[in-house]
């Protein structure tokens, strides 16, 4: 049995706009309104007419949705085609310090020619490549959101708790130990980039992936992922938070399923402990998901990377991709709407060579993106320890 204390009356207007972002102050408006597809969700003012049912054999995919998953590439005529070998005499170091849009990077990015800038994006597969002629080395990143894992050569690191055992102590300066000792470790083993934490939700303890990520609510997955990005990158080692975005089940993960979700689900729910993480940790790196929001993948998708990611959100980072492990992880789409280097273990030679043939075919467009893309990838790379 329960008394109250005391009462209190609350007036709340009738509507409440949110213009822009509290914290960056960009603008905000609807974005995906086409991730929720023709579906019916769920509603509490229908209840019984929106509850699901399984769908019948008949069901398949609309016309809309499938132009949706094959988007058309349209060259670009208006702007200059960038400047590539260039000798401006400067080497990657002399940029250490400076801002993302200093005048001083436009110079250094006209040195690299377009095979090179086509290899730095393609080749991004637990290594990314070198140019030694202009001091840019090598950077390693590794797995996993449980301490470093190396799938290709031994190593003898630590194993820390999974996430969800740190997740429920509730104690967000552990997390950010965690993230401080995996840093060290890094550090001593020459890694320059960790591929963690995962932040994804566990909407069923079925969930395949539900080992590597915090939890199913949203709140104590964005403030233990910030506290452990903030302990390794305050100690030098840059991480990923992944997998952005809709990485929720395992079942055909793999193999570019469509995810339908409403944007306040989205907004409330899914993308919330990534925007926790990049506002209050300023998270340098992210990876982007296998999965196709409402038909257009993840690390090809515009309004995720680019009009929230870094648009709201403020951003400074890059994004890689999840393992390259099929078509519709398309090189071309991701260089032109914000995803910076693909994880391509398997073939990296043929994504460098699509996209250089389509810088060729497109070089205002394509040739454009990809010199932005690189951009973001050299600007990590001067964050590593290869530059203490």
């Amino acid at each position: 049995m329960h008394s109250p204390l005391f009462t209190v009356t609350t007036t709340v207007d009738d509507e409440v706009v949110y213009a822009t972002d509290e914290v960056t102050g960009a603008a905000l408006e609807s974005r995906f309104g086409y991730v929720e597809g023709d579906l019916d969700f769920l509603s509490r003012d229908d209840w019984d007419g929106t509850y699901p049912t399984t769908p019948g054999d008949d069901t398949v995919a609309s016309d809309e949705l499938l132009a949706l998953m094959d988007p058309e590439h349209v060259p670009s005529t208006s702007g200059d085609a960038p400047t590539y070998g260039a000798d401006n005499g400067l080497q990657l170091a002399d940029l250490q310090g400076l801002s993302y849009d200093d005048p001083q990077w436009a110079e250094f990015l006209d040195q690299l020619t377009l095979d090179e800038q086509a290899d730095l994006f393609s080749y991004g597969a637990y290594r990314t490549v070198a140019v030694d002629r202009l001091g840019i080395p090598e950077i390693t990143l590794l797995d996993s959101p449980a301490g470093l894992n190396s799938l290709f050569s031994p190593l003898d690191s630590a194993f820390y708790p999974s996430e969800i055992v740190i997740a429920s102590t509730w104690n967000d300066d552990l997390a950010y130990s965690v993230g401080e000792a995996v840093a060290a470790e890094a550090t001593a083993y020459g890694v320059d980039v960790w591929y963690a934490p995962g932040m994804n939700l566990h909407r069923t303890a079925m969930g395949g992936r539900d080992f590597e990520y915090f939890s199913e609510d949203p709140l104590i997955s964005g403030k233990m992922g910030a506290a452990m990005v903030a302990g390794a990158e305050d100690n030098g080692v840059p991480t990923t938070m992944k997998h952005f975005v809709l990485n929720d089940q395992e079942v055909n993960a793999r193999s570019g399923i469509n995810v339908f979700a409403s944007e306040q689900a989205l907004r409330e729910l899914y993308l919330r402990p990534f925007e926790i993480t990049v506002k209050e940790a300023d998270a340098s790196g992210a990876m982007s998901s296998f999965i196709n929001i409402g038909g257009v993948w993840a690390g090809g998708n515009e309004q995720l990377l680019q009009d929230v990611l870094r648009g709201e959100w403020g951003f400074e980072g890059f994004v890689s991709t999840d393992a390259v492990l099929g078509a519709w992880m398309d090189p071309v789409q991701a260089a032109l709407h914000g995803n910076d280097l693909m994880l391509a273990a398997l073939n990296p030679s043929g994504g460098a060579s699509t996209i250089r043939a389509a810088a060729e075919e497109d070089p205002i467009g394509v040739g454009t993106a990809l010199r932005d893309r690189v951009h973001a990838v050299l600007f990590t790379v001067l964050a590593t320890q290869q530059f203490d």
